[in-house]
């Protein structure tokens, strides 16, 4: 069985049509909660059927609360479904960016096939508090959906399943017609999801008995999904390692263009071995400094940043560096095209003050448009097809194994 997928052959609701559905959704409001970030939270509980969007906008009608009330609070559903009509969780994904709802799957929750999809559309507070009807076009707020930690979240491409296998070619027709349906709408949304359309198939890629599951980094920031699990601090940690850079650099510079990282190592390989081939034939001495670091200060404060190149320039004239900033509470990414090492820093001698990275020449702008999200964090650190659960794992290995660059001198 591939990895990231899971059997779903005793997992119900998922198909668009069941001869005895399970627990239908429903819909409850679990009041508010202050803190931080006040929420007003709602949860969805059940399979999705037909006239979910309806039993929603009850709900949220019966609880009296709306974004006009406060418009720093959020309005946040919670999902525990295992799925259920393909179309309804489309349109609940739909309704619920409109209505500016976010979106989170608890601790031993699980949300799967339709659910998942409807997770999608979960969203940062509205620009507008007024409510957008579902004839207006899509805001272009940006996604709120986050999933904590020993919470399911799987996705399934839309299937058949029909009562007592009695079915013929009108049938069958039908049903196909609705998958394929199922589908286009997906694609035709996925960018105001969020979600990059060269990203769907290994959403939609699992066959009936499988589905792919949301545990790794690489699908977290792939799919912007913000994961809440915080325990590990690097800010308590000496230093960070190469490894850790390495991972840092190659990640982000896909993950902030919600791409998967996954082949990128090994262009981020090939990029070095042709970078070192190339400096030996000008005999320029920077074959063996590839990977290394260059002094800087913030302030008064001396530190320095790590480089190495991850690509090429679309022209391929040109390497794509990545300059990493340590930090133990902010570590940063910035990304450069140069021919040489040389190159990538002549326009900071002189200077030498971390501030001139964000408008140097040739800086790469890579963001989401969600400065949260741009953020490196721990899962950042480590290969893209660390699970979720071995993160803190992983780094500990690499704090066991290699040299610690210190935080403010190396």
């Amino acid at each position: 069985m591939r990895p990231g997928l899971i059997s779903t052959l005793a997992i119900s609701g998922l198909a668009f049509l069941v001869s005895d559905p399970a627990v239908s959704a429903e819909f409850s409001f679990e009041g508010l909660r202050n803190g931080p970030i006040a929420e007003a939270r709602f949860r969805l509980h059940g399979e999705i059927e037909q006239g979910d969007v309806q039993r929603l906008d009850a709900t949220l009608q019966s609880s009296g609360i709306t974004h006009a009330q406060d418009p720093w609070r959020k309005i946040v559903v919670s999902l525990d479904s295992p799925g259920g009509s393909y179309h309804e969780g489309l349109d609940l994904a739909l309704a619920f960016r409109r209505r500016g709802l976010a979106t989170v799957v608890r601790s031993s929750d699980q949300c799967l096939s339709a659910c998942a999809i409807a997770f999608l559309g979960g969203t940062t507070l509205p620009k507008d508090p007024n409510p957008v009807s579902d004839d207006d076009p899509l805001p272009g707020q940006l996604p709120d959906r986050s999933l904590e930690p020993k919470a399911v979240l799987g996705f399934h491409p839309p299937y058949l399943v029909l009562p007592n296998d009695e079915y013929n070619a009108s049938v069958v027709a039908d049903a196909y017609r609705s998958a394929v349906l199922g589908i286009s709408r997906l694609v035709e949304i996925a960018d105001r999801l969020y979600v990059v359309p060269a990203e769907l198939p290994k959403l939609l890629a699992p066959t009936k008995d499988e589905l792919f599951v949301v545990d790794d980094v690489d699908s977290i920031r792939v799919l912007g999904i913000d994961y809440e699990e915080r325990s590990y601090q690097m800010r308590n940690k000496p230093g960070i390692t190469r490894s850790m850079i390495v991972n840092g650099c190659v990640n982000r510079y896909y993950h902030l263009k919600r791409r998967s990282s996954m082949a990128g190592f090994s262009v981020a390989k090939a990029t070095i071995d042709e970078f070192v081939e190339g400096s030996r034939l000008l005999e320029n001495g920077e074959d063996k400094v590839a990977f290394g670091t260059h002094s800087f200060r913030r302030g008064s404060i001396k530190t320095w940043v790590a480089y190495l190149p991850v690509a090429k320039t679309e022209d391929g004239k040109n390497f794509v560096w990545c300059l990493f900033e340590p930090g133990p509470s902010d570590l940063k990414t910035y990304y450069k095209a140069a021919g040489s090492i040389e190159e990538l820093f002549a326009s900071f001698e002189g200077k030498g003050d971390l501030t001139t990275l964000s408008t140097a020449p040739n800086m790469i702008s890579l963001t989401t448009g969600d400065w949260i999200y741009d953020m490196v964090r721990d899962i950042d650190l480590v290969p893209p097809d660390t699970k979720l659960s071995d993160v803190a794992t992983v780094l500990d290995r690499y704090f066991a194994s290699e040299k610690v660059l210190n935080w403010k001198t190396n």
